[in-house]
């Protein structure tokens, strides 16, 4: 600081001097605003000594002719209100010293001016008051003061011209010398801002000459390094050296004194810009140690996005930071950047090798662990469905109906794979189901698709029949194939029980909810149709109500609710000898207003619908009251398979539901035989 001292105290004293004519200003017009109010209080006041007496002249008039005096009454009462209020105020506004002392005023003078106006005003006072006290005064009154009037009028204005004529020439004074002191404030100011930038210009010269001489002494150097070298002052700029590499690593151009968090910001994601920054203000204080945050480095193996319309593939880039230290201050960092793309791709597909890897594993762990006719009713469905699927598409016509028709039915097909496939914790399937879901999710509800569009469709379920056929062989060669004939409750029934209990859990921790499912059995023998759709059907009702029945423990228990979700499942034998499965929650349950707003975006009737009609809506294909698309929700095609598999199997489907209560959806089969 030694250096720029001259400079500092040249700053601090332009400061003072513009704080000091700011203050004066604001002072000044301060007494500017006084001094006008002065003076027109003072002119008013000649003008109202005309104004009583005339309205005198006019009442007394008016009284002796009987006329109305409604009028001249109105006239003097304002006229001596006014006179009254504005010597007054005159008389409080020269109470104070030190806004003529500081001029070299004697305020005293003005006082006597003011005291003169008010010994002569005061006698014709005391005669208008009375008359100004009532509506009516008596004549006498009138008379006394129209005598009074008369006599000190002309002696009353000369006075009041004095005083108007005094308070402008201390005004006129006041503002001579306030122009003065500006004036000589402001040469002051300009002389002080010559000297700065004198000083500031030689100091810039010194400084260019010695960055000058650091840039050719380092240009070689950084020019032919491939990392990316850059200081980051303290201030978080950049300074004025940097490896020419830095432009390409960033895939934006960068300048000598950009601010370097800014810089991350626009490259990095919002949440990983934000610990960078917390983490350069750590580098920044002297008792941090590097070595001990080197674990905590938001900027390692970090994706770095291309600017707004500029189309490149992102960059992985990590970030090597070195504290650069002055008398124990952290001065600047040393930035080191490597480009790690290669390595983190080669890492990424590392890890998703191992972990299709591990789900194949998984999935074969689920072959032994899966109840067997299970296990089987879904790899023999699956694989003939698929199949079919795969003819299907090899088949379809040219006509674009075709193609949409095909589309839908293949969207509805790999949906119910795929919550059959969760049901029974076959991981690998279900993901490979969900990215041929992807695959047809641009398709769905488009009128123009032809054969190409079915590319990427055809290959996702080539890989999606491939997982599936690789279980089967492996439930083949183990003998697992069930039995043939009815399967009993005892053995299927609490199978897919527990599997359809271990995917709500499943389903509710991916949403940071809890659940708990309790099923309630009656002595059932279970139909190999029903069993079929029951094994495609439950797993999209029970994911449907974790979804969306099911609130979040903080909404639960501000409800009133307990935070666990409860799920139930019921099976029992109808009075007719027929079969009620019924799946519930206690979650929010069906706002119907909710619904119609929602139902009213894809129908024009929605106002004409009923409410039973609104719940029907529920079913209809791709409607979802999901505003996002998730792993577990947002297609709608759940409920969609429900009704189809439900009306297929020739059963009845009823939906019931009471806001914030529960939803119900209850599954009729008709009497077997």
């Amino acid at each position: 600081m030694g250096k720029y001292r001259d400079l500092l105290f040249a700053i601090l004293l332009f400061i003072v001097l513009d704080l000091g004519i700011l203050v004066f200003n604001f002072f000044a017009s301060t007494q500017l605003e006084q001094d006008a109010s002065r003076i027109n209080s003072a002119g008013e006041l000649r003008m109202l000594t005309q104004q009583i007496t005339k309205s005198l002249l006019t009442l007394q008039v008016e009284q002796k002719a009987e006329l109305p005096t409604q009028t001249s009454m109105a006239q003097l009462n304002q006229g001596h209100a006014g006179f009254v209020r504005s010597l007054d105020s005159i008389s409080s506004s020269l109470s104070g010293d030190i806004e003529f002392t500081v001029f070299g005023l004697n305020p005293e003078d003005l006082r006597d001016a003011t005291r003169k106006v008010q010994r002569e005003w005061r006698p014709l006072d005391e005669v208008l008051r009375p008359v100004v006290a009532v509506s009516t005064p008596t004549l006498e009154d009138v008379d006394i003061a129209v005598t009074k009037a008369i006599a000190r009028n002309i002696r009353l204005m000369a006075l009041c011209d004095d005083l108007a004529r005094d308070i402008e020439t201390a005004a006129n004074t006041k503002t001579n010398r306030m122009r003065q002191i500006q004036v000589l404030a402001i040469v002051l100011a300009l002389i002080n801002f010559v000297y700065i930038v004198f000083k500031f210009l030689r100091r810039l010269n010194a400084s260019d000459q010695v960055a000058n001489a650091a840039r050719r002494e380092t240009e070689d150097i950084l020019n032919t390094v491939s990392e990316g070298l850059l200081l980051v002052r303290a201030d978080g700029k950049l300074g004025g050296q940097f490896s020419a590499s830095v432009h390409k690593l960033f895939m934006r151009t960068v300048h000598a004194g950009d601010d370097f968090r800014a810089l991350l910001d626009s490259m990095l994601s919002p949440d990983r810009a934000g610990e960078a920054r917390s983490y350069l203000d750590l580098m920044f204080d002297p008792k941090v140690k590097p070595l001990l945050l080197s674990q905590l480095d938001p900027l390692r193996d970090v994706q770095v996005m291309a600017p707004a319309g500029v189309s490149a593939p992102s960059r992985f880039l990590s970030f090597q930071m070195n504290q650069v230290r002055e008398n124990g201050v952290v001065t600047e960092l040393l930035v080191t950047v490597f480009d790690v793309t290669q390595k983190v791709r080669l890492e990424r597909e590392l890890a998703a090798t191992q972990d299709a890897a591990r789900s194949d594993v998984e999935d074969l762990i689920r072959v032994l662990e899966n109840e067997p006719a299970l296990l089987q009713g879904f790899l023999f469905t699956a694989r003939g469905r698929l199949a079919e699927l795969n003819q299907a598409m090899r088949e379809v016509g040219r006509r674009p109906q075709a193609y949409e028709a095909l589309v839908q039915e293949a969207a509805r097909l790999i949906h119910g794979i795929k919550g059959e496939g969760a049901a029974l914790s076959l991981t690998a399937v279900a993901r490979q189901a969900h990215q041929m879901e992807e695959a047809l999710a641009p398709l769905l509800n488009r009128s123009d698709l032809d054969g190409d569009d079915l590319i990427p469709v055809v290959l996702e379920l080539s890989r999606v029949q491939d997982q599936v056929e690789r279980l089967h062989r492996v439930f083949e060669r183990m003998g697992r194939i069930a039995g043939s004939g009815v399967v009993q409750a005892s053995d299927v029934v609490d199978a897919m029980i527990d599997n359809l209990r271990t995917l709500s859990q499943r389903v509710a921790g991916s949403l940071n909810k809890q659940v708990r499912l309790t099923a309630h059995l009656t002595n059932v023998t279970l139909p190999a149709q029903v069993t079929q759709v029951l094994r495609e059907a439950l797993p999209q009702l029970i994911r449907n109500a974790v979804v969306h029945g099911i609130e979040s423990p903080s909404e639960r228990v501000g409800s009133g609710k307990s935070p666990v979700g409860e799920l139930r499942l019921q099976i029992e034998h109808t009075a007719d000898g027929g079969l009620e499965v019924t799946v519930s929650d206690d979650g929010r349950g069906i706002e119907v207003p909710l619904l119609r707003q929602r139902v009213a975006q894809t129908r024009r009737d929605a106002s004409s619908l009923t409410d039973s009609q609104l719940l029907g809506c529920i079913f209809d294909p791709h409607f979802s009251t999901s505003t996002e698309v998730t792993e577990h929700a947002g297609r709608g095609v759940g409920l969609a398979l429900v009704r189809q598999l439900v009306q297929q199997a020739g059963a009845k489907l009823r939906v019931m539901t009471q806001p914030r209560r529960y939803t119900r959806f209850v599954l009729l089969f008709g009497a077997a035989g």
